[in-house]
């Protein structure tokens, strides 16, 4: 009876565990070590002033110091109120070792946890509203991608967070010429999202009734500048396919330079039009260093735009994916439609960084000519 009655509770330890660990792998305890902790310190530090402190002795008496300017950063994130729990569960754990006291020990942990579920419950809800925010975002994305007998159109776009500040968009006005944009905001998050939102709402609006780029690009400065920002600023370059005479003109505002597989020669080549970052500075400076790149395409060329997202992915030794890796994957796949292209690139992408998390926005427009 007692061993049934141990098997039986050997049974319920195993089943908790089992939905305990549920989901956890190897990743995620690398995630949590390498990465999670590394951020929440380095946020936290932000908080201070040590880096300010870079020219003192890293002495004993520094790192207290430090500790406890990290520690007093960490309390003042919490609202006043949870402040005050907090320093209550953390005296009541104190005085139970004091005074070898478990009552104490096991009120603290009841405190410390209540303070930890709202924590929780705080985080739980701004996320839901991100996965809001995210599918406003997702819905501005192209729900039909215009093809043409000469061109084919392909795209992947993939966040570092739940939202982000890489942007796209591909557009058919009413002549037969298709203009596509693609972006990335210097920010990160919500704010770079809402950045992001807003320029391509712009772009949508311009194209109805413009069809230069250059004209585009300095009409996004003109308008996306003014609302910037101090210190922010966003990349784009756009795009104007002409299916009559088998073209594309490209202009770039500081943005990733296009690549551009040449069938016929078996060479990628970047293009490279000059232009600043659309907020960097105002009309007419700005347009007078913008620059357009109108080049002719063959049957079986492949042009892609992408975001830096792509080419500064990193892998475990903190290597760069990089231009030759994002070229290489190119070139083994050219012969193929633009979406197998994309998708083999995301595959290296993936085997490159272990399928870990990325660490900035990935964005591809990717265009076979037919």
């Amino acid at each position: 009876m007692f061993n049934r009655l141990g098997l039986k509770k050997l049974g319920k330890i195993k089943n908790f565990l089992t939905l305990y660990t549920s989901g956890l792998g190897r990743n995620d305890i690398e995630l949590l070590l390498k990465k999670d902790t590394v951020d929440a310190f380095s946020y936290l530090k932000a908080k201070t002033d040590l880096e300010k402190q870079t020219d003192q002795p890293k002495s004993l008496k520094f790192y207290i110091r430090a500790a406890r300017k990290i520690f007093l950063s960490f309390v003042m994130q919490l609202s006043p109120a949870r402040r005050l729990v907090y320093g209550i569960g953390f005296i009541l754990f104190i005085a139970g070792i004091f005074y070898t006291d478990k009552a104490y020990i096991l009120f603290s942990f009841l405190v410390l946890n209540l303070l930890l579920a709202l924590e929780l419950v705080d985080k739980l809800t701004t996320r839901d509203e991100l996965e809001i925010a995210r599918e406003i975002q997702l819905s501005l994305q192209p729900s039909h991608i215009p093809t043409t007998d000469q061109f084919s159109f392909s795209t992947y776009s993939e966040p570092a967070r739940i939202v982000g500040g890489d942007f796209y968009d591909i557009i058919r006005p009413a002549d037969d010429k298709i203009i596509s944009i693609i972006g990335d905001v210097s920010d990160k998050g919500v704010s770079a999202a809402l950045y992001a939102v807003y320029t391509q709402s712009v772009f949508q609006s311009l194209s109805e009734t413009q069809t230069s780029p250059s004209r585009i690009m300095e009409s996004l400065n003109e308008v996306i500048g003014k609302r910037l920002r101090d210190g922010d600023f966003v990349t784009a370059a756009v795009a104007l396919f002409d299916p009559k005479e088998k073209s594309v003109t490209i202009t770039r505002a500081g943005h990733n330079w296009p690549l551009h597989y040449c069938a016929r020669t078996r060479d990628i080549s970047e293009l490279k039009p000059k232009g600043p970052s659309i907020g960097m500075i105002d009309n007419p400076q700005f347009s007078n260093q913008l620059e357009e790149h109108k080049i002719f395409l063959e049957k079986g060329d492949f042009l892609l735009l992408y975001t830096d997202g792509i080419t500064e992915a990193f892998d475990g030794e903190n290597r760069m994916f990089d231009i030759t890796g994002l070229k290489s994957a190119i070139r083994e796949t050219a012969h193929k439609s633009s979406k197998e292209i994309i998708d083999h690139i995301n595959h290296q992408l993936n085997n490159f960084t272990d399928c870990g998390e990325l660490h900035d926005d990935a964005t591809m427009v990717a265009v076979k000519i037919n």
